[in-house]
C-alpha cells in the first residue's frame, strides 16, 4: 500500500470514530411520501407520466445504492445511456444516449449528449467527472434537445440536479473503506448552516484514492488509480416571498494515472494484406524480451517505457448564480456561470517498453461564461416558454507528441523484417528506396540515380524529443440561442407542443504549430529529387505508399501529426445560423395513461480538428499548396480541419401509464432518429481522422418499468432495443483504404443491439429502532463492436455478451442518523473491454479494462 494511501487510511480512521459520535440526523424537508416522480425536464415542474417525451428519472438514493462515484456510473440504472472512457478520463469520455454521441479524444468536438449539473452547461463530458455530490436526482432526456436547455444537443442530455441548502442546521460525515486490492478510502462531509429564515449556506466536500487496477510489469506501478478531491459552497437567499438566488462556488481536483491498456493478440498480419514486419520481434530485440508479454486481460497487465508514463492532472472551479422570480403570472429563470477547467496528461503512446513515441505535457482547457434567461407562464390553455442562451467558450490546447530514442531503429527493424531492405543506414542492406528503384523502376534507370542524390539513398534518423516541439490551438466559440416550448390543451385531454429554436454558431480559430523531424525531412528530399524521374504521379516515396504495407512504413516514419510540412501559424472561422425545434401530440386515455408521439429536429454545430494530423498531408508532400486545388499528395489547407455541423430527425411515439392502484408505472417509446452529417472521430492505428458521414440510423424501443407494491419494496426494471448503424460508406484513409472504410450497414460502436437494466430495493424493520437495506441492481447487454476503423477483422475486439452487478447491505435506525454499509462492485467480477485499437504499426491489438470486481463499507453519520 502507497504512504498517501497510508496517511489517508489513518486521517479517515480518526474521522471515522468523531463520525459514530454524532447522533442526530442531516435536516430533510418535511414533505408527504409520495411515489410520483417530478422532474423538470421541460423547463417546468412536472409529473414524469405527464410529461411527453423520452426521461429516465434516477434518484440520489439510488444511485448511492447502485455505488455510483461519478456520470459514468449512472449508466448502470439507465438503460438507453452509455458512457466511457478510453485513452483519458479528461479528453477520451464520451456519453452516448440510444448509441449517438461524439468521441471525446479531440477537444475541438461538442458532445452530441450535453451535461448539465444544476442548470449548468459542461463544456465536454470529461469536465463533467467530478465526484458526485449529494443529489436530488440524475434525469436522462433521450432525443434531440434544443427547445428546453440553452445549450443546444442534438442526441440528448443528461441533467444533474443537486442538493441544496435549507432552513434546517444539519451536518453529515461519511467514509469508506475498500476491503480488496485496490483499498480504496474516501470521505464526504457537509454542513448546512441557515443564517436567518431567508439565508441559508451549505458546504460541500469529499476526497477519494485508490490504487489502480493495471499495473506495469516493468516497474512494478499502478495504472488507473483514483486520487481527486471537491469543495462546493452554496448560498441559497429567498429575497422575498417571490424570489429566491441560489449561488454556488465549486472547484475540484485530480492527481492520477490513467489510461492503461493490455494486449489482447499479437498477430503476424492483421489485414490480410502485405506484412507489415515482425513487430514484436523487433520490439523484444530492442527491450532485451521484456516488452512482449503473454496476452492475458484478466491479469490487467502492461508494459511502459522506463521514464515515460500515464500522469493526468485536472483542476476546475466555477461559479453560478440561478435567479428565480414570481413576476406575477410569470415566473423569470436567469442562471449565470463562468466555469474553468484545465488538464495536463503524459501518455507513452507507443503503449509497450519500447521507447518510439510519447506525449509529453498535453494540456487542454476550457473558459466557458454562459447567460440563459427564461420567462414561463401560462395564458388560458397556453403553457408558454421563452428563453435566450447566450455562451462564450475558449478552448487552448497544446499538443507535445514526441519522437522516443529506439524509435528510428524500430521502424529500421520492422522495414528489414518485412522487405530485406532498410529505411535508415544502419546496416549493409540496400534502402528501400534503392530496392523499388531496382524492381518497380527498373526500367528507368534515371529513378535508381535520383535516389542516391538524396542522402546517398537512404532517410535520415530522427533524434529523442523531436516531433511536435508545441502545437498550440485556440478555438473561441460564441453561441446564441432564442428558443420557445408551448403548450397548447386543445383540449382537456389533448395536448400540443410545439417548440423552435434559433441557433447562432461562430467560431475563431488560432493555431501555432512548431515541430521537427529528421526524417520527414529527408522523405521530403528524397520525394523532391526523384519527382521528374518517377514514371508514376509524385516521386518514389509517392509511389511507396501507394501500397497499405508502404503507407505504414512511411507514416511510421513521418507520421502526419509530427510532420514539419505543417509547421506555421493558421487562422480560420467558422458561422453558422440554423432553426430546430419539436412538434408533439399528447393524448390522456384516462387520468393513468397518456399516449404522445412527435417529431424534432437537432443540431450540433459544426468545428474545427485541432489536431496537426487534420490536414490532409502525407510523407510525400513536399509543398503547403493551396486550398483551391485538390493535390492527392497532400495540402496544408485549414479548410481540410473544418468538419459540418449534424443534423438530427428524430420521431418518437411512447405511451406511459400507471397501473395496480398507481403502484406500478410503465413506460414505452419508440424510436427512428436520421443523423445527417455525424461527426466522426477515430483512431485508425496512427492518428484519429475525422470526417461527416452523410447519413446514420438509430431506431429502436425502449421500456422502463417502476414498481412499489409494497412500502419496503421498490422494483425497476429497463429494456432497450437498439439498431444503430452508419447509412453511408465514407473512406477515411485513401492511401489504405480496407481498414479505414466506414461501411453502410456497419453498427455503431460501443452500442449494443439489446440492453437490459434492473434494481431491487427491500428495507426491512429490525425493531428496536432499527432498519435493514438490501439493494441490487444488474445491467446486461448482449455485445458490441469496440472499434470503429482498424477493427481487428476476426472480431476479437468486440465484447459479447456480459453482465454487470452492483449490491449493498446496511443497517441503520429508522431516522437515518447513522448507517453501516457494505457493498459490492462488479460483484461477480466480469472482464469486458472499455475500448480497443492497434498501435501504430504492430502487428498487435491492445484493450482498455475495464474495473475488476470492488468490496468496501461505508460509514455514515448525520446530525
Amino acid at each position: 500500500m502507497s504512504k498517501k494511501l497510508n496517511w489517508t487510511r489513518i486521517l479517515l480512521s480518526s474521522a471515522s470514530l468523531a463520525a459514530m459520535g454524532v447522533t442526530p440526523a442531516l435536516a430533510q424537508d418535511d414533505v408527504e411520501v409520495s411515489d410520483e416522480i417530478v422532474v423538470t425536464a421541460t423547463g417546468r415542474a412536472a409529473a414524469i407520466q405527464d410529461v411527453p417525451l423520452a426521461v429516465t428519472a434516477v434518484g440520489g438514493d439510488q444511485l448511492e445504492n447502485s455505488g455510483a462515484r461519478d456520470l459514468r456510473d449512472v449508466t448502470q440504472v439507465a438503460p438507453s445511456l452509455e458512457m466511457g472512457t478510453g485513452q483519458s478520463n479528461s479528453s477520451g469520455t464520451t456519453a452516448r444516449i440510444r448509441g449517438i454521441g461524439t468521441g471525446a479524444d479531440n477537444p475541438g468536438f461538442e458532445a452530441a449528449v450535453g451535461i448539465f449539473i444544476d442548470g449548468v452547461y459542461r463544456a465536454r463530458a470529461g469536465a463533467a467527472l467530478t465526484d458526485l455530490p449529494e443529489l436530488e436526482r440524475v434525469e436522462v432526456l433521450r432525443g434531440p434537445q434544443g427547445t428546453l436547455f440553452g445549450r443546444n444537443t442534438s442526441a440528448g442530455a443528461i441533467s444533474v440536479i443537486t442538493s441544496g441548502p435549507d432552513f434546517d442546521p444539519g451536518i453529515y460525515l461519511e467514509t469508506t473503506f475498500g476491503v480488496d486490492d485496490l483499498e480504496e478510502v474516501g470521505a464526504r462531509g457537509g454542513v448546512n448552516i441557515p443564517v436567518t429564515d431567508s439565508l441559508a449556506f451549505r458546504f460541500d466536500g469529499s476526497v477519494r484514492a485508490r490504487e489502480g487496477y493495471i499495473t506495469d510489469v516493468i516497474s512494478g506501478d499502478d495504472i488507473n488509480d483514483r486520487n481527486r478531491g471537491s469543495l462546493r459552497g452554496q448560498m441559497l437567499w429567498d429575497i422575498n416571498p417571490d424570489a429566491s438566488l441560489r449561488v454556488i462556488v465549486d472547484a475540484a481536483n485530480t492527481d492520477e494515472v490513467c489510461c492503461g491498456v493490455t494486449p489482447l493478440t499479437y498477430t503476424p498480419n492483421n489485414y490480410g494484406g502485405p506484412p507489415s514486419g515482425p513487430t514484436q520481434g523487433a520490439i523484444s530485440l530492442i527491450t532485451g524480451g521484456a516488452g512482449t508479454i503473454t496476452p492475458n486481460v484478466e491479469e490487467r497487465n502492461m508494459t511502459v517505457t522506463p521514464g515515460r508514463g500515464y500522469g493526468e492532472n485536472t483542476e476546475e472551479e466555477g461559479i453560478s448564480g440561478e435567479l428565480t422570480w414570481d413576476l406575477g403570472g410569470v415566473n423569470f429563470t436567469s442562471i449565470t456561470a463562468y466555469r474553468d477547467w484545465s488538464a495536463v496528461r503524459d501518455q507513452d503512446v507507443d503503449f509497450n517498453a519500447a521507447d518510439i513515441a510519447y506525449r509529453d505535457g498535453l494540456e487542454v482547457s476550457f473558459e466557458n461564461f454562459t447567460q440563459e434567461f427564461r420567462f414561463q407562464g401560462e395564458a388560458g390553455r397556453l403553457n408558454w416558454l421563452v428563453g435566450l442562451f447566450y455562451g462564450d467558450e475558449n478552448l487552448d490546447t497544446t499538443d507535445r507528441i514526441q519522437i522516443g530514442a529506439t524509435s528510428s531503429l524500430y521502424t529500421n527493424l520492422v522495414t528489414i523484417g518485412g522487405s530485406t531492405c532498410e529505411l535508415y543506414d544502419f546496416t549493409a542492406a540496400n534502402s528501400i528506396f534503392q530496392c523499388t528503384a531496382a524492381t518497380s523502376f527498373a526500367a528507368f534507370p534515371a529513378v535508381a540515380a535520383a535516389v542516391q542524390t538524396a542522402n546517398l539513398g537512404y532517410v535520415l534518423p530522427n533524434s529523442t524529443g523531436q516531433g511536435q516541439q508545441s502545437d498550440n490551438w485556440r478555438v473561441n466559440t460564441e453561441s446564441l440561442g432564442i428558443f420557445t416550448h408551448n403548450e397548447f390543451a386543445l383540449t382537456d385531454d389533448l395536448i400540443l407542443t410545439v417548440g423552435v429554436r434559433y441557433s447562432q454558431e461562430t467560431k475563431d480559430l488560432n493555431a501555432n504549430l512548431n515541430a521537427t523531424s529528421t526524417s520527414c525531412d529527408a522523405l521530403r528530399l528524397m520525394e523532391t529529387n526523384t519527382a521528374a524521374a518517377t514514371p508514376t504521379p509524385g516521386g518514389i516515396v509517392a509511389a511507396i505508399q501507394g501500397s497499405a504495407g508502404g503507407s505504414q512504413l512511411m507514416n511510421l516514419a513521418c507520421n502526419p501529426a509530427v510532420n514539419p510540412i505543417a509547421n506555421g501559424s493558421y487562422t480560420d472561422s467558422s458561422e453558422e445560423e440554423e432553426f430546430s425545434g419539436t412538434a408533439s401530440l399528447a393524448y390522456h386515455l384516462s387520468d393513468s395513461t397518456m399516449l404522445y408521439g412527435g417529431y424534432s429536429r437537432g443540431y450540433k454545430a459544426g468545428g474545427f480538428n485541432v489536431d496537426r494530423s487534420g490536414f490532409f498531408i502525407t510523407p510525400a508532400t513536399t509543398a503547403v499548396g493551396s486550398c483551391a486545388v485538390a493535390n492527392p499528395l497532400g495540402r496544408v489547407c485549414t479548410d481540410d480541419l473544418q468538419f459540418n455541423p449534424e443534423f438530427t430527425d428524430a420521431y418518437e411515439i411512447g405511451l406511459k401509464t400507471t397501473i395496480l392502484g398507481g403502484t406500478t408505472t410503465v413506460n414505452i417509446a419508440g424510436f427512428y432518429q436520421q443523423i445527417q452529417d455525424y461527426q466522426l472521430n477515430a483512431f485508425n492505428g496512427f492518428n484519429f481522422i475525422t470526417r461527416n458521414i452523410p447519413e446514420s440510423i438509430s431506431q429502436g424501443v425502449e421500456l422502463e418499468v417502476a414498481a412499489r407494491p409494497t412500502d419496503n419494496l421498490t422494483l425497476q426494471a429497463g429494456v432497450v432495443y437498439t439498431d444503430a448503424f452508419y447509412d453511408s460508406t465514407v473512406v477515411f484513409n485513401a492511401l489504405d483504404p480496407a481498414p479505414n472504410t466506414v461501411v453502410a450497414g456497419t453498427p455503431f460502436a460501443f452500442t449494443s443491439e439489446y440492453t437490459v437494466t434492473g434494481a431491487i430495493t427491500y428495507e426491512q424493520p429490525l425493531g428496536g429502532n432499527l432498519r435493514a437495506l438490501f439493494y441490487l441492481d444488474g445491467r446486461w447487454n448482449n455485445g458490441y463492436r469496440t472499434q470503429t476503423l482498424n477493427r481487428d477483422p476476426s472480431g476479437r475486439t468486440d465484447n459479447d455478451a456480459f453482465a454487470i452487478f452492483n449490491g449493498r447491505i446496511g443497517i441503520g435506525p429508522e431516522d437515518g442518523r447513522w448507517s453501516v454499509d457494505f457493498w459490492g462492485r462488479n460483484l461477480t467480477d466480469e472482464v469486458y473491454f472499455v475500448g480497443a485499437f492497434a498501435p501504430p504499426l504492430q502487428n498487435s491489438t491492445m484493450v482498455y479494462p475495464n474495473e475488476p470486481a470492488t468490496y468496501g463499507v461505508t460509514l455514515r453519520a448525520s446530525y
